[in-house]
């Protein structure tokens, strides 16, 4: 079963917005079963849009669109639907009522650009719409099933949830698929795809994300032993490198093992320039923070009552020194930053997390 995502606009096209739709479609497709083959974005244009849709319904078995199913000059996704199905447009009375409905909750005198909403292609049925005025559209074309979802994601979401994902369920059994969200911290993208090469890696879809500081590694598989192996193997290699295999932010398992052990945390920054702080400040076990322009002078009765306290210093090109003060001790690594020099304070920051989680972890074993 083959799916295929359509995001339409030319917001999309221009980089005026960002495609989130076609993200979390894909995301809860995957999370239910499903796999979406291939995404795609086209224009305001209706001969764009149809071509489109001709091409991908002789191809594909579900086809999702968002956007274009609006009131406006621009929005023609559903006479693309119309012509690509070679169907008229046809005045659908529920389409009708509701619409009227919804325009006048809101005190909004009702314009003929609304009425282009009720018209759909003959055939089709409509996707109750809660939260907006455009009823979406459901309609065979060729050997594809077509869901057209407005692009507004506060519409277009629940719209998806209620009734297209219910509906695939009901088209196509879903072949469960199991994933793993690694997240490493200290790991370049390199070392981990030269250590990938080494072990068995068969029937599983591995994606690497070399992100600020971090690198996720995204694991998919229909055999979830296999998965379990190559995140053991993975575990054994890189060790506490390895923070989360849930996709969690370092901030968030860090102050989860804080708060665990009952312990405050300070910070000192200097040429991390506050980067630390914003990650840590709204957590359980921050305590305070200290910012200064250079590593002189930095103490502070601010920090003094903190459990531990963290100080990145000492930058020499894209290496630094961490000193970790656990209760009065100091203990001092002496690291660098992985990343791009524009993206060196946030790398700084989830390093220096990094570092402290494996420090913290390593409590254990004293």
């Amino acid at each position: 079963m083959k799916i295929a995502i359509v995001s339409i606009g030319n917001e999309i096209l221009n980089g005026s917005i960002v495609d989130t739709n076609s993200n979390y479609i894909a995301k809860t497709l995957a999370a239910n079963g499903y796999e979406a083959e291939s995404i795609y974005a086209s224009k305001d244009n209706i001969d764009k849009i149809k071509e489109t849709f001709e091409c991908l319904s002789t191809v594909y078995d579900v086809v999702i669109t968002t956007g274009g199913l609006g009131p406006t000059f621009d929005d023609l996704t559903t006479e693309a639907l119309s012509k690509a199905a070679n169907k008229s447009l046809k005045l659908y009375k529920n389409a009708y009522f509701d619409v009227v409905r919804k325009v006048k909750s809101k005190n909004v005198r009702l314009k003929l650009s609304h009425l282009k909403q009720i018209y759909l292609p003959q055939g089709a049925e409509t996707i109750k719409n809660e939260h907006g005025t455009a009823p979406g559209i459901s309609i065979k074309i060729n050997k594809a099933h077509f869901f057209s979802l407005p692009g507004v994601p506060s519409e277009m979401k629940p719209m998806f949830e209620n009734y297209v994902l219910p509906t695939i369920s009901e088209l196509f059994s879903a072949k469960k698929k199991y994933r793993y969200d690694l997240k490493l911290i200290g790991v370049a993208e390199s070392d981990m795809d030269e250590f990938l090469l080494t072990i068995e890696t068969k029937k599983v879809d591995i994606i690497l994300n070399a992100q600020e500081g971090e690198l996720a590694v995204r694991l998919f598989s229909f055999d979830k032993s296999r998965l379990d192996n190559i995140r053991k193997q993975i575990k054994n290699r890189f060790a506490l490198k390895l923070y989360s295999d849930k996709d969690e932010k370092i901030e968030d398992v860090v102050d989860a093992i804080m708060s665990e052990k009952n312990l405050k945390l300070g910070i000192i920054e200097t040429f991390s320039r506050g980067y630390v702080t914003l990650l840590m400040s709204d957590k359980k076990s921050f305590a305070a923070s200290v910012i200064r322009k250079n590593d002189k002078d930095v103490k502070s009765d601010a920090i003094k009552n903190a459990d531990v306290i963290i100080f990145p210093n000492s930058l020499n090109k894209n290496r630094f020194v961490l000193n970790i003060y656990y209760k009065g001790e100091l203990n001092q690594i002496y690291t660098k930053y992985m990343g791009n020099l524009n993206f060196m304070r946030k790398a700084v920051a989830k390093r220096t997390l990094g570092h402290l989680y494996e420090f913290l972890k390593n409590l254990d074993f004293l």
